[in-house]
């Protein structure tokens, strides 16, 4: 008596729908942290282009005796200001969030 035996290797298809499913609840977990990862990038970058328009504009305010009342007069002099010693920045940061809009100084220095 002769007794066959079906020995062919591989993956059932409810192994191969099991590891998928396992899979797919991994990266479910672990794709949200990418995103606030690069979210956290972003603030940072923020922060360091509000600190260092702000610097520069307390620059110009030493210089010129006022707040300057746009971003760009940080890097391009101003028509009708006499003391202007710049350019305070060498180039205007692009805002991360919004590169259109772009930064904003209020009258006591501080970015928007």
């Amino acid at each position: 008596m002769l007794i066959e035996r079906n020995l062919q290797s591989g993956f059932t298809l409810w192994e191969l729908l099991l590891v998928l499913f396992l899979m797919g609840v991994l990266l479910t977990s672990v794709i949200p942290h990418f995103g606030s990862a690069s979210n956290q990038v972003l603030v940072q970058v923020d922060l360091a282009n509000i600190q260092k328009i702000e610097g520069a504009a307390q620059l110009y305010r030493i210089d010129v005796g006022a707040y300057p009342p746009s971003v760009q007069d940080l890097a391009q002099a101003p028509r009708g200001v006499s003391r202007w010693r710049g350019p305070y920045l060498s180039e205007i940061p692009i805002d991360p969030f919004d590169s259109t809009e772009g930064y904003q100084i209020d009258a006591f220095g501080q970015v928007k």
